[in-house]
């Protein structure tokens, strides 16, 4: 049986979907495919990009120790008196494209997807490792990097300035829906769709709010063949509290150990083998 896994969050609880590959790791699953939907879309871009778990670990120190950086314009630290503008996320680009080693997405090692819309006119682009049909009328992109497909999923004003695609802006996917379908579509028999969100006894933070936003305004009907791991953040990481992705990794990782068997259960995975897809070589 073929395991997908559709990791989202917003900026820093994206990081609970490394301590759910950490867990799947330690019960010797494999995803057969993952989509990355939002800040999701960087932990899912280190899986095709071929990273093991304890590399991903030490992705997620290195996009620490930058913090809040990683999303601040360029010039904001020497200009702090100067109007804010949109983010252009120069330094998560570079970031991105070092982790990632700028691999085109059809030579990637892992099978992963990155859905996004174009603002103009709201038609779907799936960025994609594989060739498949997909549903929605959606249009499938192969030759471009993994680290552009998961910085233009991670678009999202005024937090982030949209990457440019074909002469349009484009906006990340938050439909989970449709995600899960994908996943369906490229092989997956099961779908494992992770959800972190905030902490109940905090105060939300802007990302935190624009968050819970997204997810009302694009909730669509599960699929059935789809479980749902939810993850409460620690009380004191917020969506913009890039300092303390180490943390959100733990708590996915708690999360996952806890949930787990029954989510399995439900999905009717509790006795099967997960198989992990191998690329056939032609």
């Amino acid at each position: 049986m073929r395991l997908g896994v559709v990791m989202t969050g917003m900026g820093a609880h994206a990081a609970a979907c490394v301590g759910v590959l950490r867990e799947l790791e330690r019960r010797a699953v494999t995803p057969h495919a993952v989509c990355g939907l939002r800040a999701g879309a960087w932990p899912a871009a280190l899986f095709a990009a071929g990273m093991s778990v304890q590399s991903m670990e030490k992705a997620l120190h290195q996009a620490a120790k930058a913090g809040p950086r990683l999303i601040a314009p360029v010039w904001y630290e020497c200009l702090r008196a100067m109007p804010m503008r949109v983010p252009a996320g120069m330094r998560l680009n570079r970031l991105l494209d070092m982790q990632t080693g700028r691999r085109i997405l059809s030579m990637c090692h892992g099978e992963a997807m990155f859905p996004c819309r174009m603002m103009r006119t709201g038609q779907r682009v799936v960025f994609s490792t594989r060739s498949y049909m997909p549903d929605g009328g959606a249009t499938l992109v192969m030759q471009a990097s993994v680290g552009f497909a998961a910085r233009a999923a991670m678009g999202l004003a005024p937090f982030l300035l949209p990457m440019q695609y074909m002469g349009s802006a484009l906006l990340g996917e938050a439909d989970t829906a449709f995600a899960c379908r994908q996943l369906m579509l490229m092989g997956a028999d099961r779908v494992l769709l992770i959800e972190p969100c905030p902490s109940p006894r905090r105060m939300p933070d802007a990302l935190d709010m624009a968050g819970a936003a997204l997810s009302f305004a694009a909730q669509q009907p599960p699929v059935p063949e789809t479980g749902v791991l939810r993850i409460v953040m620690p009380d004191d990481a917020g969506a913009l509290s890039l300092g303390r992705l180490e943390e959100c990794a733990a708590a996915g990782e708690c999360a996952a150990r806890e949930q787990l068997d029954a989510i399995f259960e439900r999905m009717g995975m509790a006795h099967c083998r997960v198989l992990a897809f191998r690329r056939r070589l032609i």
